[in-house]
């Protein structure tokens, strides 16, 4: 039996058993100081900064910055989407660091022609609201049903915590609300042009209730609430736009509530009793529920309700009585999401030996009509503004890792697919690139696939090359292939990026993602050294010549690899990496943590504190073992001051701790006035970017 399964399988007589080191007594923090953001912190903070300068070439950093920044033509506008009224579309300029948004008036004449922008005038320009603050982030856009109003939130200091702003498009008249609480980003527009939904966040930044703002009279109500701190809530409405569904999630369990999206203040109607570890997800077309669920089968299938059928809610065994099954569940193949047209049901899937993307075209009765076929492997498919549900067509956005996001029209009755628009590039040949997925046996026998993107010629050498190593591994999130302009400027310095698709995420299905959170953790952590070892076994890379990258919940991967095997890489950057696992789990005040027992488990029982307590990355960090030169890969350690996510004091106690035993090679970068997802701004995020692959070249020796 793996060591894994033991952590998941621990009977009650095995706990009582446990030796008294295994105490759930949290030893006091000497490092608990770094938590205040005093005098102190920050100058420690600002002094990594500054040995993070002088570790890297200032020289190749700003040549990187300009290559990505000419990469793509800064001048451009996105390709149009129709709504009743208007045509809307957004338009970047070199000059101009944030996005402006622009439509002009639909008409006879340019709705034959799509692209027609006569007479756009710009109704938000983001350059305006930003110019006064370090940091700025757009959460959400949301026009009003009239096309008369539009909402948007706004973070300005980078810890997602969101304020609402309101504009009359007709006389661009701005309304604040200053006297709502803290509110996450998302913003919704019911049907009633009157009602705006929008979501307050609790004391640890989980959104819990909906509440409901009347904008003429400025009054707000609550019309749902969420006690259960592991539930987030949400909202979405139905692609007719007749329906509101107020969602409860948490990362195992599911909550769906119905409503009139003209009449937003009715009692929400609970579409099935909750079911602890049953998910699933509900919409709707001329009053038909389709539901997505896992009751049946953890890969999910999707059913079919009639609206009067879940008055009063069901309970999940009549849910399953009284459904009808439009697509069931399948042991090969995820069932991972669906589109409602009036004529048409599409059901996108991931097969679970490469993770393959699967699209396919249905009657709305389940009929297969036909597959989708893709002009490429290895790709990613999207589907894009598709506002409209009565359409015989769709707009999908498919890319890969050499073939940059390209915008297509499929009409699915002729299954044609007509290209709109493809991401432009400056002076990058990309026929010198290719991409490809070889398949990587883990610890345990299960194939890892791992993607490997970079000149042809370097991924058909006999020999050793740079390798750029990417992980991840958590939250069912998949890997999907993704093109980056910026990676070019490293693939044409002869670096091969490869992704290591690892237990945990959700690259190979449902299955993928349950063998690597909880108790099974352990197989996200060995299948990223089996996949190292690999690719050095191959002779794909070589020690030297491997650096390992990832961020956020990768952290755990990365810093159990830099514990354990850190003579198999030559160096690791670890961005807003999560490494104090067992401490901030313990701490259910902190934003996030509650939520995260179902991710990682509550240390609170003595099973998930031993298992954590086994992995997490400070709590089994040895500055000692890393003295000698084989166990001193270079290590590059990135943090947001103000990041809700991770707190900027976990990776800054990594670095504090293995400065402090005068470990060399290991650099602290701190983001002074941003998050978890670093600066604002278009320049601000490609001199980050650049900053990065200097780190990488830097550990290759190749920045010189």
């Amino acid at each position: 039996m793996s060591q894994a399964k033991q952590n998941n399988d621990l009977s009650t007589t095995s706990l009582n058993a446990m030796p008294q080191f295994l105490s759930r007594v949290l030893q006091k923090d000497p490092l608990s100081s770094l938590e205040k953001k005093s005098r102190e912190t920050l100058t420690f903070l600002e002094k990594c900064n500054q040995d993070a300068n002088s570790a890297l070439n200032p020289e190749l950093q700003e040549e990187l910055f300009r290559e990505i920044r000419h990469r793509t033509p800064l001048d451009h506008d996105s390709y149009p989407t129709d709504l009743k009224h208007y045509r809307y579309f957004v338009r970047q300029r070199e000059a101009l660091n944030y996005p402006q948004f622009w439509r002009p008036p639909l008409n006879q004449e340019n709705r034959q022609h799509q692209e027609k922008l006569e007479q756009a005038h710009c109704y938000l320009d983001i350059n305006k609201l930003a110019a006064e603050y370090d940091y700025f982030d757009l959460g959400d856009l949301a026009i009003s049903p009239d096309e008369q109003r539009l909402a948007l939130t706004t973070d300005t200091e980078g810890d997602e915590i969101y304020s609402l702003q309101l504009v009359n498009l007709s006389n661009n008249h701005w309304q604040t609300f200053d006297d709502l609480p803290p509110l996450a980003s998302d913003l919704i527009w019911t049907e009633n042009q009157e009602t705006l939904l929008c979501f307050p966040l609790d004391d640890t930044q989980r959104p819990w209730q909906v509440m409901a703002l009347n904008i003429a009279s400025g009054q707000t109500s609550i019309i749902f609430e969420e006690p259960d701190a592991r539930f987030w809530v949400g909202c979405s409405k139905s692609r007719d736009r007749k329906h509101l569904f107020i969602e409860s999630l948490s990362k195992q369990s599911t909550r769906y509530y119905l409503l009139p999206a003209d009449q937003p203040l009715n009692p929400p109607q609970l579409l099935i009793e909750q079911q602890e570890g049953h998910e699933y997800h509900a919409d709707s077309i001329d009053d038909q529920l389709y539901i997505r669920s896992n009751l049946q089968q953890a890969d999910f299938g999707l059913y079919r309700l009639d609206q009067q059928q879940v008055t009063p809610p069901l309970s999940p065994a009549d849910f399953l009585q009284q459904a009808s099954v439009i697509h069931p569940p399948s042991m090969q193949k995820t069932f991972e999401g669906f589109e409602l047209f009036q004529n048409h049901l599409l059901i996108l899937q991931r097969d679970h030996t490469r993770g393959r993307q699967e699209l396919s075209i249905h009657s709305l009765d389940g009929k297969k009509q036909h597959d989708f076929e893709p002009p490429y492997p290895l790709v990613s498919i999207n589907l894009s503004d598709n506002p409209d549900s009565d359409t015989p067509w769709v707009r999908l956005e498919l890319e890969s890792f050499n073939q940059p996001p390209t915008l297509y029209r499929y009409t699915m009755t002729k299954q044609q697919l007509e290209q709109l628009r493809q991401m432009p590039l400056n002076n990058t040949d990309l026929s010198q690139f290719t991409s490809q997925q070889i398949l990587i046996p883990a610890w345990d026998g299960t194939p890892i696939p791992v993607s490997l993107v970079g000149k042809k010629t370097l991924l058909d050498a006999q020999k050793p090359q740079p390798v750029l190593l990417y992980a991840y591994g958590a939250y069912g999130d998949p890997l999907d292939p993704w093109f980056s302009s910026s990676r070019l400027s490293l693939m044409e310095r002869d670096v091969i990026f490869a992704i290591a698709h690892l237990r945990g995420g959700g690259d190979c299905g449902e299955h993928w993602y349950h063998q690597g959170r909880l108790g099974y953790k352990e197989n996200s952590i060995r299948d990223l050294e089996a996949v190292i070892q690999a690719l050095l076994k191959q002779g794909i890379t070589e020690q030297e010549q491997l650096v390992v990258q990832g961020g956020s919940a990768a952290g755990i991967v990365l810093g159990a690899l830099y514990n354990r095997s850190p003579e198999l890489v030559t160096g690791i950057i670890a961005e807003v990496p999560f490494v104090d696992v067992l401490r901030t789990m313990s701490r259910p005040e902190l934003p996030l943590t509650i939520g995260e027992y179902e991710e990682w488990g509550n240390p609170q029982e003595p099973e998930a504190h031993w298992r954590i307590r086994h992995y997490s990355p400070l709590d089994n960090l040895k500055p000692e073992s890393h003295q000698t030169e084989p166990r001193q890969p270079k290590l590059w350690i990135e943090a947001g001051l103000n990041d809700p996510r991770v707190q900027y004091w976990e990776p800054a106690k990594w670095a504090y701790r293995l400065k402090k035993a005068n470990i060399e090679k290991v650099w602290l970068r701190t983001r002074m006035d941003s998050g978890h997802g670093g600066g604002s701004g278009r320049d601000q995020s490609y001199r980050e970017t650049a900053e990065t692959q200097s780190v990488v070249l830097m550990m290759l020796n190749k920045d010189q």
